[in-house]
């Protein structure tokens, strides 16, 4: 039987239970030949992006990260959940929208209609549930449940959710991202204010029970030594340092990645997607 190109075995053809597992093993094989990685990955994750301060680069590094996903072969869902958001599609060379994120009516009857109305394709298996451009500026505060509701249906678009989630923790979205995350990318920037940012939000997280989840990267770093600093105040080590490139300044304008930053940033990946025995992709 066929169903356009895809041939569709009916129950009662001769294929063995091992054929279809070794179809599968190849179509994994051709994906982590494709990103490098090795071992199982651990799809259906939702990655939350943080910056201890605004201006660090979490949003970029967000779109960085999406874009090597997507370039690894997975269907990946990016959220703007900063409040101070609506500019993320520039990243992706495209001009804010004027329905997102915070202009939809948040009915539990239409939310899932909604969500699909305002996402934007960036191109076949990468998408993006924006906030609305300046222009527009419509304000609530997101109820827990509502949240929980988004998150649980963003989860079911794509093999990763990435949230941009900002440097404000007084917006439930991004508060609920971060409590539903399997891993908080905190960024942070290794000067004296920094630092202390950094650490302030530490202290968040571990009263939340959230500490668990952190992974530090120390950006826009001149020199390597200051990005050990945070490990000696927090006992937590940032494993990931981007150092200072002059062409980070134009990522929002559409410029390539420096692959110094590329190098770092697949790097991050390959750790967080790699699963432990008990998670199968």
């Amino acid at each position: 039987m066929e169903f356009g190109s895809i041939k569709i075995k009916k129950e009662g053809d001769n294929m063995e239970y091992s054929d279809t597992i070794t179809h599968k093993r190849g179509l994994f094989e051709r994906l982590m030949s494709r990103s490098g990685v090795s071992g199982v990955v651990a799809a259906n994750q939702m990655i939350a992006v943080w910056g201890t301060q605004g201006g660090v680069g979490a949003s970029s590094l967000t779109a960085i990260l999406a874009k090597l996903l997507h370039q690894w072969g997975f269907t990946v869902l990016v959220i703007e959940a900063t409040p101070t958001g609506g500019s993320f599609l520039r990243l992706f060379a495209k001009k804010p929208v004027s329905e997102g994120l915070d202009t939809i009516s948040r009915s539990y009857e239409r939310l899932n209609t909604e969500l699909e109305s305002i996402r934007v394709n960036i191109i076949k298996g990468l998408s993006v549930l924006p906030k609305s451009g300046a222009p527009h500026n419509s304000q609530w505060i997101w109820q827990k449940e509502e949240v929980h509701e988004i998150l649980r249906i963003a989860k079911k678009m794509a093999s990763f959710v990435l949230v941009d989630t900002g440097h404000l923790s007084n917006d439930a979205l991004a508060r609920g991202a971060l409590a539903e995350a399997d891993h908080i990318v905190s960024v942070f920037r290794s000067t004296t204010i920094g630092l202390d940012s950094a650490t302030r939000f530490y202290e968040h997280c571990k009263y939340a029970n959230l500490n668990d989840k952190l992974v530090w990267v120390a950006n826009q770093v001149h020199h390597t030594k200051n990005a050990s600093l945070l490990g000696a105040i927090i006992g937590q080590k940032a494993e990931y340092s981007i150092p200072w490139n002059k062409g980070m300044e134009n990522i929002d304008q559409g410029s390539a990645v420096p692959r110094n930053i590329l190098i770092v940033a697949e790097k991050l990946l390959h750790n967080l997607i790699s699963a432990p025995s008990s998670r199968i992709f």
